[in-house]
């Protein structure tokens, strides 16, 4: 029988399909735990119920996490650290280009963020609608 061999582009495609399937695993099981904290205290989740609401297995589970808390941990850990490296940028652009600058930046980027989404843009219609129906009488 012939040895098969496979190419390093496919194990490199391999690699990364893993990667990418544990991406998606983690997250769902995330959002699983954030949505059960709505209903319930942590130490009333269990594992099992953790799994079966995120759709995933659970040798899933431990294969990313070693407990519910390490989960809540990495969350945080990974939210403090975008916030430290957002203030470190907003530190940087304030010195570039002075606090006015950044801040007339900061103005129009959550404008356009809130333009983006149809829900803000709905509520703001409403906000003017409503402000121009107080203004006329």
């Amino acid at each position: 029988m012939k040895k098969r061999t496979i190419s390093p582009k496919s194990l490199k495609n391999l690699a990364q399909s893993n990667k990418e399937i544990n991406q998606l695993t983690r997250e769902s099981i995330e959002t699983a735990l954030l949505f059960l904290l709505e209903k319930k205290d942590m130490r009333q989740i269990s594992i099992s119920e953790l799994v079966k609401k995120a759709g995933v297995s659970r040798n899933a589970f431990y294969r990313n996490y070693k407990s519910k808390e390490e989960i809540l941990e990495l969350a945080y850990a990974r939210t403090s650290q975008n916030l430290m490296d957002k203030w470190h940028q907003l530190q940087k652009k304030v010195h570039e280009d002075g606090i006015q600058q950044s801040f007339s930046d900061f103005i129009q980027q959550q404008k356009d963020k809130v333009e983006d989404t149809k829900t803000f843009s709905n509520i703001s219609q409403w906000i003017k609608d409503k402000t121009n129906q107080l203004n006329q009488r």
